[in-house]
């Protein structure tokens, strides 16, 4: 399948170390040369805004979708594409899910936990066959990893993480998805 849009979830943080967010950049770069739509949470900041900001000053659409409630929290990015308000972080999960042909998932705290899971369980139940990346970014998603294969290993399910997700551990490997 031809990868036109991607779904990313990760940190909206301004407190990570320097290389989380030079790794954003160069996606955000990619993305934008590819002429690959970007779809996300709508931030301007951490790793949201980076890879937002990059990807749309290199050619990228970039669609942000943001819930009401939290435009007066979020620090928006007003300079994207398009920005989507919805009601609810439901109707916000819907949306990222069906804009995207694929998934990317890079580090990122409590929402990017809670986005991936659910895309993994979705895939896990037969509800898409959409790709998913997990960017395992310096060992990052390594106890998510682990905690799946746990689950297989003790009888809870019949897959591990690896036979529906593609691990990447380095940007190099990034691009070779998308040929």
């Amino acid at each position: 399948m031809k990868i036109k849009s991607l779904t990313i979830y990760c940190s909206h943080s301004n407190n990570l170390d320097q290389e989380f967010y030079n790794l954003a950049e160069e996606i955000g770069y990619f993305l934008g040369k590819n002429k690959i739509s970007l779809i996300y949470g709508g931030g301007n900041s951490g790793l949201m805004g980076k890879v937002s900001n990059v990807a749309l000053k290199n050619g990228s659409t970039v669609i942000g979708i943001i819930p009401e409630f939290l435009k007066k929290d979020e620090n928006i990015n007003y300079n994207i594409s398009k920005i989507i308000v919805v009601q609810t972080m439901s109707e916000r999960k819907k949306i990222l899910f069906d804009k995207g042909d694929a998934f990317l998932i890079l580090p990122g705290g409590s929402g990017t936990i809670e986005e991936a899971t659910e895309v993994i369980s979705w895939k896990f139940l037969g509800i898409h066959s959409k790709p998913i990346i997990i960017f395992n970014f310096e060992n990052y998603w390594n106890s998510m990893i682990e905690m799946y294969n746990n689950a297989k290993k003790s009888k809870f399910g019949d897959k591990n993480l690896q036979s529906i997700c593609k691990t990447i551990k380095t940007f190099e490997e990034f691009p070779l998805l998308f040929k």
